[in-house]
């Protein structure tokens, strides 16, 4: 059997911790939207957006374009939100493929968007998913930025 692997992504953050978190679990469709060079589309096909689960299907450029069904997982203990690719084009090359991000308070050191992308590979040929932590990473600078200025 494969073993997960695990990658990850600090991101300082400006703005609030708890401010950054609540703008992406209440408005993950203006998040979207905010990145047209990365996020094509969305659909929720399952729950809503006051859901702690949902699935949504997702088109996306990270590399290529790509889309798939995603199912959206909030943890607010955690501050935490986790996509996992359940169907779509990632699965050719990872078997198992989840995305997280934790919004952490660093106390006088302000707070920071913690990404971390857990995957089996579907065969050794294929690179780990470093792309993916990019994307994450200019996601959570643009929308702190965002929420700095706002």
């Amino acid at each position: 059997m494969a073993q997960i692997a695990k990658i990850s992504q600090q991101v300082q953050l400006k703005c609030c911790g708890h401010k950054f978190y609540e703008f992406f679990k209440n408005k993950m469709e203006c998040v979207f939207q905010m990145f047209p060079e990365i996020c094509c589309s969305w659909k929720v096909l399952e729950g809503n957006e006051f859901s702690h689960v949902r699935v949504i299907h997702l088109k996306y450029v990270v590399g290529s374009p790509k889309e798939g069904k995603t199912k959206v997982t909030v943890d607010d203990a955690n501050k935490s939100i986790t996509f996992e690719c359940v169907e779509g084009d990632v699965l050719r090359d990872f078997e198992v493929f989840q995305m997280k991000i934790e919004v952490v308070e660093n106390g006088s050191n302000g707070s920071s968007a913690n990404w971390s992308v857990e995957y089996v590979k579907a065969n050794e040929d294929v690179a780990p998913p470093y792309n993916y932590l990019l994307c994450g990473a200019k996601v959570s600078k643009g929308l702190d930025e965002y929420l700095c200025n706002s």
